[in-house]
């Protein structure tokens, strides 16, 4: 070789390293961004669940509410109970309410006799119908996330026999 052309290549070696080294810091500001963006997705999945845990809560409390409420004889399909679901605060920003877009233990309509007790107890006395209600109640989390549950449920009613 000629000293002149090992001039011209003693610069390549820095060269070839430099952009390697670009290359390289650009797949790893790529794996990062990457990376930050599965940990977003997964606290917001996180936030979406723990809405639901608490809607789902919540719609324990309102299957106890259906549980133990005394009815009465006169409610109709479409009347709703009076004992409302509670605002509770489950701690660390997590909780349910109501539904807020209206009543949220409400009876939908009567169905068959109750298999446990005859349809007619004597004369002129009760009738037992199963009776199918409609429960609804949103959780909340921090961050906004929120999740609304709806179960629909029956419960023996009894009933005058005029009905």
């Amino acid at each position: 070789m000629t000293p002149r052309s090992t001039r011209r290549e003693e610069g390549a070696a820095l060269l070839v390293t430099v952009l390697l080294m670009a290359l390289m810091g650009m797949i790893g500001l790529a794996s990062l961004d990457t990376v930050m963006r599965d940990r977003q997705m997964t606290g917001f999945q996180n936030q979406a669940q723990s809405a639901l845990y608490a809607a789902d809560a919540g719609i324990a409390e309102a299957l106890d509410i259906m549980r133990t409420e005394t009815i009465a004889g006169a409610l109709y399909p479409g009347d709703c109970i009076v004992t409302k679901v509670p605002n509770t605060d489950l701690g660390g920003g997590i909780s349910y309410v109501a539904d807020p877009d209206g009543d949220e233990i409400c009876m939908l309509s009567t169905a068959d006799p109750c298999a446990q007790f005859d349809a007619e107890i004597g004369v002129g006395g009760a009738t037992y119908l199963n009776t199918i209600w409609n429960a609804r109640v949103q959780g909340s989390a921090p961050g906004g996330a929120t999740s609304s549950v709806q179960a629909t449920v029956t419960r023996c009613h009894a009933y005058a026999s005029s009905y």
